[in-house]
């Protein structure tokens, strides 16, 4: 579960690194944040795969890395002039994405739960 929050919280770092002006850690915590995010994307890409769930995570997921790849790009140090707001609001949709596919989760029906099935006790005593 805390590789899925990974992103985000690296995300949440580079965000208050921008409004405190340390716009080169969040640029580093960006970058750190797009192979969190790639492997969080592929993961529910699987779940939804398996039908573990909707089809809303993996879209929120992949969303989500676009995003904080737009950011990089727009941030890197080839751009002069400082940091453009979009690459900013980039990283705050992101974190709306994280939060939209948390909340999600949250709501989801009690019965899209996956409980491990027991065996009926016949069927343990005759085995």
């Amino acid at each position: 579960m805390a590789r899925r929050a990974l992103p985000a919280l690296l995300a949440l770092i580079a965000l208050v690194a921008d409004v405190s002006g340390s716009h080169g850690v969040a640029f580093a915590f960006v970058l750190t944040a797009i192979p969190a995010a790639f492997v969080v994307a592929l993961e529910c890409y699987g779940d939804a795969l398996e039908a573990r769930c909707g089809g809303l995570r993996p879209l929120f997921a992949g969303c989500a890395l676009v995003l904080l790849v737009v950011s990089a790009a727009l941030r890197s140090p080839a751009v002069v002039g400082g940091v453009p707001r979009l690459a900013v609001s980039a990283v705050v949709l992101c974190l709306l994405l994280y939060a939209g596919a948390l909340l999600g989760a949250l709501l989801a029906a009690p019965g899209s739960v996956m409980l491990p099935v027991e065996e009926p006790e016949t069927e343990r005593l005759a085995a």
